[in-house]
């Protein structure tokens, strides 16, 4: 985006020069910038979307990148697919999901309660005592509370223990099966923790889905950075479903695609908090974009790990190695699909992952989105490496 001056006058005033050259303005600019990044933050990161229920996320971002590509799709699976054609023969996917840890109501009560499973990555300590939000068979959106006993009547023996995701409910506030049924409710409805994104200062902020609507974000705003440029490379943004069950959506999506190369774009564990030793500290906040040298998923060529790592030292991106700790990624899926893709993966650094609340700095996103799209521009290089 281009410094917008505010007027002969106050250039010529205050500054003397051309209003490229006004710091002001610059410095205008990059709140102006920054306020607009929440923004597409906060739209992504409220959008509805535990894994296999992605639509209103897939929605969004066919809206926010319209202006940006030449064409897009939704596949059988849910895949949101756009592509935006180079002059070259060179194929980049940047991929990212839309899917969010949630939960399934799996049994109603005759009393009107309900039981519920999670899709994946919960850590059952935590699900206890906490708002919930579910989407209706009508299209709305019904609000819950999982219960708990209060310790006043729990059992000595009891009281220490944590709960077993199977002996927690949810209470909607109703007293019959039949109340239920008439909100829309049923098994196999979809459900997220309730809570909303936040901004906790000028630097971080918090939501319950950052992972990976934070990646999505990265895909719209490098799309965005390139609008109007000619690239060699065509570019195949894949913002793909179902991943935190198991990589489903890369999987189908990048044998459609048949890139030459692809980036995954994601969150990771920043753990520089109280408690954790720095050797397992997978990353650090306001380190920068971090690059994934290795994870369960994948081991990154090292030709591949060289050419992001000298990109962004060329380009004065700050960024860090993830200490290898296991997980995985769509890179898992994308790196073996067809005869095999050289594969990348640049993560954000966000601290407590898989919770109510992620926090994540908006320097580290800035930058992750820098590198992605000098990563962009210079992809056809890298793939002949």
């Amino acid at each position: 985006m281009r410094c917008r001056p505010r007027g002969a006058h106050h250039h010529s005033l205050y500054h003397g020069g051309p209003p490229a050259a006004c710091a002001v303005c610059r410095i205008t600019e990059r709140k102006r910038c920054a306020v607009e990044t929440v923004e597409l933050l906060q739209t992504l990161c409220d959008a509805f979307g535990p894994s296999g229920f992605e639509e209103e996320v897939a929605e969004t971002l066919q809206r926010l990148i319209a202006p940006y590509v030449d064409e897009m799709r939704v596949d059988a699976l849910g895949n949101l697919i756009a592509i935006r054609r180079g002059t070259g023969d060179t194929t980049l996917m940047l991929d990212a999901h839309t899917d969010e840890i949630g939960f399934i109501i799996s049994y109603i009560e005759e009393n009107g309660f309900l039981r519920f499973t999670q899709t994946s990555g919960w850590d059952a300590r935590i699900v206890p005592s906490h708002a919930l939000t579910i989407r209706s068979d009508h299209g709305t959106f019904v609000k819950g509370y999982i219960g708990t006993p209060p310790p006043h009547i729990l059992r000595p023996e009891d009281r220490d223990k944590p709960y077993k995701l199977e002996d927690l409910f949810v209470d909607i506030g109703v007293d019959s099966a039949e109340a239920v049924a008439a909100l829309g409710v049923r098994v196999g409805s979809p459900a997220v923790i309730a809570y909303p994104f936040e901004q906790l200062n000028e630097q971080v902020v918090m939501a319950r889905a950052i992972d990976d609507r934070a990646g999505c974000a990265v895909i719209v705003k490098t799309l965005e950075a390139l609008a109007g440029q000619e690239l060699e490379a065509t570019v195949v943004a894949c913002f793909s479903v179902q991943e935190e069950v198991g990589l489903r959506g890369a999987t189908t999506a990048a044998y459609q695609i048949e890139p030459d190369i692809a980036l995954v774009l994601e969150t990771t564990v920043a753990a520089d908090y109280p408690g954790i030793e720095p050797q397992r500290r997978p990353t650090r906040f306001g380190h920068g974009p971090a690059v994934v040298v290795m994870d369960n998923s994948m081991i990154t060529r090292g030709a591949t790990v060289r050419a992001i790592t000298e990109l962004a030292d060329e380009h004065l991106v700050p960024w860090q190695y993830r200490i290898p700790y296991g997980g995985g990624t769509n890179a898992g899926a994308i790196h073996r699909s067809r005869g095999g893709v050289q594969t990348g993966v640049v993560s954000i650094p966000v601290r407590y992952f898989h919770s109510p609340y992620a926090l994540m700095r908006l320097d580290d996103f800035e930058n992750t989105v820098r590198l992605v799209t000098e990563f962009t521009r210079h992809c056809p290089g890298l793939a002949r490496r």
